[in-house]
């Protein structure tokens, strides 16, 4: 997995710089082959960093000249309110190769970056959110390894009497 990464890291840089030896890469001939490599980058990368606290005025630009300084960073996002597009204070910093995210995590972690602390942690991955049983189309079923609900026993209170009698009724004498 690691030589799979590392030969698609080697792979965009020689893309990014123009010395593909691959004409297919080159962004003059090919604009629509990198985005696709530099998914594929993402997807390999372990070295994705959690950057929060950042201040409002935090750009993605500035986040980026932060972290450089401390090895080849191939992504950096910023977290915005999908309404306001305001930042929400946090982002994340993906790095090349792991032990430069190392590093920057040891050397930037309470470090001031536009008058706020930041907090420099690895980035997990998000779970999945949780699925209701049958689908989205109701009902569901239970599985087998699953013990059968337990009945409710519940007081719905008492039932009045259907002999009631009615004024000017046939009960009525």
């Amino acid at each position: 997995m690691a030589h799979l990464r590392n030969s698609l890291v080697r792979g965009m840089r020689a893309a990014l710089t123009g010395n593909s030896s691959h004409g297919a890469l080159s962004p003059a001939r090919n604009p629509g082959a990198l985005p696709s490599l530099y998914q594929a980058i993402r997807a390999f990368s372990d070295a994705k960093l959690f950057v929060g606290g950042l201040s409002f005025r935090t750009t993605e630009d500035g986040l980026r000249e932060c972290f450089s300084a401390h090895g080849d960073i191939s992504d950096v996002r910023i977290i915005t309110d999908r309404e306001t597009g305001r930042s929400r204070g946090f982002g994340f910093v993906t790095f090349y190769n792991e032990s430069d995210a190392e590093a920057a995590m040891s050397k930037l972690q309470g470090y001031n970056l536009d008058g706020r602390t930041i907090r420099v942690d690895r980035a997990s991955s998000r779970p999945p959110p949780p699925r209701a049983p049958g689908g989205g189309f109701g009902g569901g079923f239970t599985a087998l390894n699953e013990p059968p609900e337990e009945p409710v026993d519940q007081d719905w209170g008492s039932i009045p009497s259907l002999n009631a009698d009615i004024p000017g009724g046939k009960n009525t004498p």
